[in-house]
């Protein structure tokens, strides 16, 4: 038997056409047939609930999958789309940049302990750690550093494994030389600064970081004391494979000075306000409720106007000054160490933090070759830490 339109051969029983789709004198009569309507109408309905049960069913089971998927390999299956967003930031600013931000801050959560206060460090950042290239010798870096030192949180991201590993090594030895230092730090982390030259690394000793705008009888507060190091440097070989003087000019900072010896003076930063802290009884300032609040934000003050970092600098000088034979006021024994050494605010006044992290700076480069200057100052330092 065969179609009257395409001649196709045909089943006698065929309502329809299989190939091209016309009805068969069998199929016309039946579908004209109106005691059959009922039948057609009830068969039509069937198939179609069967056909979304398929559906839901497939989709169900793609969800699945997809939750399976995500779940085995964490969140891998983003990864082209986070590729992607770097690439177009990237792209827009012309160079190398952090995806990770450092300057997250949350309101109206309750933390109620010090541990409590260290994982949500820990959370804010593990929670964008899938967005930076799966490496597992650079996590294994991040791991030593937090787990050998006690700092909470590292993420070096994007950081080439070659510079994380010369970071690494500058910490390692800071921790070495000044093995009391530990407990105070919360995270070191590559970010983005405001502007490139703003800074290459830099010390942060309270960036307020929860409940920040939230009254202290209703929620305690966390801070966080960290080191960043800015991206425009440290995720672009074209700016580390030029001398750091390139940069900063000659004699900025201390002889041999390169862009990972300049963590060590943010350490020397750290180390500074380690001290200030062992002053006032305080192991960090991480963690803040009602009973020390105000010790807190008096204590910040104090610290942030200098005369703590001026006091050691005027016992060097005078240990100096006595050895020595000399009488150089504060600004030349400054100069003795380098030009960033000797900086002064906008009021003429001496930074002497500067002074400080630009000694401890030639004495993590140059050991007890460093300038008879740098060496009072580490002397103060070490006694003080004792």
């Amino acid at each position: 038997m065969k179609c009257i339109f395409c001649e196709a051969e045909i089943e006698a029983d065929d309502n329809f056409c299989w190939q091209c789709g016309e009805y068969t004198s069998k199929g016309y009569a039946f579908l004209k047939d109106k005691s059959n309507v009922n039948l057609i109408i009830n068969g039509a309905a069937i198939k179609q609930n069967d056909r979304f049960s398929i559906l839901i069913t497939l989709l169900c089971l793609v969800i699945f999958a997809f939750m399976g998927m995500t779940y085995l390999r964490g969140q891998d299956l983003f990864k082209p789309i986070v590729y992607l967003k770097k690439q177009i930031i990237n792209y827009i600013y012309g160079y190398n940049t952090s995806i990770i931000k450092t300057d997250n801050k949350y309101n109206r959560i309750n933390v109620n302990s010090y541990e409590e206060a260290i994982e949500f460090i820990k959370k804010d950042f593990q929670e964008q750690s899938y967005m930076c290239y799966s490496n597992l010798e650079l996590s294994t870096l991040e791991y030593e550093m937090q787990n050998n030192y006690s700092i909470p949180s590292v993420i070096f991201c994007d950081i080439s494994l070659t510079e994380a590993q010369k970071i690494k090594d500058v910490v390692d030895k800071m921790y070495a030389l000044f093995p009391n230092i530990k407990g105070a730090l919360t995270n070191i982390a590559i970010t983005n600064a405001a502007t490139n030259s703003e800074y290459i690394a830099r010390f942060q000793p309270m960036y307020q970081f929860v409940n920040i705008n939230d009254d202290i009888e209703n929620y305690n507060k966390v801070n966080k004391t960290q080191i960043l190091l800015n991206s425009y440097y440290f995720l672009n070989e074209n700016m580390l494979s030029k001398p750091i003087s390139d940069i900063v000019g000659e004699n900025w900072y201390v002889n041999d000075a390169t862009w990972e010896s300049t963590v060590a003076h943010e350490i020397g930063h750290y180390i500074s306000f380690v001290i200030f802290l062992k002053e006032h009884n305080l192991q960090n300032i991480t963690y803040v409720n009602k009973s020390n609040y105000e010790l807190i934000n008096t204590l910040m003050k104090e610290f942030d106007n200098g005369e703590f970092s001026k006091n050691i600098i005027n016992e060097a000088l005078i240990n100096y000054n006595q050895k020595y034979y000399t009488n150089l006021d504060l600004f030349s024994y400054a100069a003795t160490i380098s030009n960033y050494a000797s900086t002064k605010d906008d009021e003429g006044n001496l930074i002497a933090d500067e002074t400080i992290a630009e000694a401890i700076h030639d004495y993590y480069l140059h050991g007890y070759s460093m300038k008879s200057s740098s060496y009072e100052i580490i002397n103060v330092i070490k006694r003080k830490l004792e």
